[in-house]
């Protein structure tokens, strides 16, 4: 599942504001990235998404429920080399390189999240961290947000009614607060989790709602809390491609003791 990357920090120069990216990121704990992905390459990753989502790729146990309410289709990337060979693959892990310190970030996973026109379901506010324990790691862990990178790429133009990445900046450094199942078997790797009083340990008064153009991507680290609403359109589709890295040394550390990181990257 997991594999190294080796960049040259070549590409800054196609990545616009890739500095300013960074910055927003260390910042908030997540950015915004634009065009990640070109036209061309765009449409190749709709058609392998498309092949997905029809059956034309097998990808046996890996198509699931997330929570029993939203289809997610497991690691790609080991099903369809238009994924595993994606253009913005690659410059995702140079523009992430630098936030892990690491010339060779490990490839952790991907996943695609699909939201139809209609699709009644949110995912609730959860950090990513929360995965990490089955069914949920305890309170109060505090995972350096700059140990893993994840983008979240939308293959289709996403706004709040098709249910758009949204965050609350300025949560990284910070004691997790409690999670739980949302839904799902609590033992099962596609359950759904939740923290248990949003209202409470956010504030959501701050809540950043990501709308992006298709191929654009939002990153995001770990402790980044990030809540996605239901497609409330007719018409349009919401298609995501998400992937991650991590520096390897650096979560080899952190996780020795901790967890369950096989767990941990299987959340929507």
């Amino acid at each position: 599942m997991a594999s190294t990357v080796t960049v040259t920090h070549t590409a800054d120069s196609a990545i616009p504001n890739a500095e300013t990216v960074r910055e927003d990121f260390q910042r908030d704990g997540f950015a915004v990235v634009q065009d990640l992905a070109g036209q061309s390459e765009l449409e190749e990753l709709r058609g392998a998404y498309e092949d997905a989502l029809a059956g034309r790729v097998d990808y046996g146990e890996h198509d699931r429920q997330l929570g029993g309410i939203t289809r997610q289709l497991m690691l790609p990337h080991m099903h369809d080399p238009r994924f595993a060979n994606s253009e913005a693959v690659r410059r995702g892990a140079e523009l992430a390189a630098p936030i892990l310190g690491t010339d060779s970030p490990q490839f952790l996973f991907s996943m695609l999240i699909y939201k139809p026109p209609m699709h009644p379901h949110e995912t609730p506010w959860h950090q990513d961290m929360a995965y990490a324990g089955r069914p949920c790691t305890e309170p109060g862990v505090i995972l350096p947000n700059n140990a893993v990178v994840q983008y979240w790429l939308a293959l289709d133009d996403v706004d709040e009614e098709t249910g758009c990445m949204t965050f609350v900046p300025g949560m990284q450094g910070k004691p997790m607060p409690e999670h739980r199942v949302a839904s799902g078997a609590p033992e099962d790797e596609s359950r759904l989790l939740e923290m248990v009083d949003a209202e409470r340990d956010l504030d959501l008064s701050t809540a950043r709602p990501c709308a992006l153009r298709a191929g654009s991507a939002t990153m995001h680290g770990y402790a980044a809390p990030h809540y996605t609403g239901p497609n409330r359109t007719r018409d349009r589709h919401r298609r995501a491609f998400i992937f991650s890295f991590a520096n390897p040394q650096a979560m080899a550390a952190m996780m020795s003791d901790r967890g369950d990181w096989d767990s941990m990257v299987d959340e929507g």
